[in-house]
């Protein structure tokens, strides 16, 4: 996937958590792509392909622009963790 356009709210989120244009353009054309029903695509690389350590993930509108980056860095939810032993 080739990268267009990224939105000014893109920008900033890159800035403010650390990722490189150079690490988008890698997930872009690495990562796997999730089609949504209205048109958007979330794009993401699920393991440590990159080096980060952490999953990445964007996603663009239905014209391509890149809307927003994010590193999740959640652990999975493990049903029941957290509950108070009875």
């Amino acid at each position: 996937m080739k990268l267009d356009k990224i939105s000014t709210l893109a920008l900033a989120r890159m800035k403010q958590r650390g990722i490189s244009l150079a690490t988008l353009r890698y997930l872009l054309a690495h990562g796997r792509v999730e089609k949504k029903c209205d048109g958007a695509r979330l794009v993401y690389l699920d393991n440590d392909a990159y080096g980060s350590g952490r999953k990445l993930y964007a996603v663009l509108d239905a014209a391509g622009e890149v809307l927003t980056v994010e590193r999740r860095v959640r652990r999975d939810h493990v049903p029941g963790a957290n509950q108070a032993a009875a």
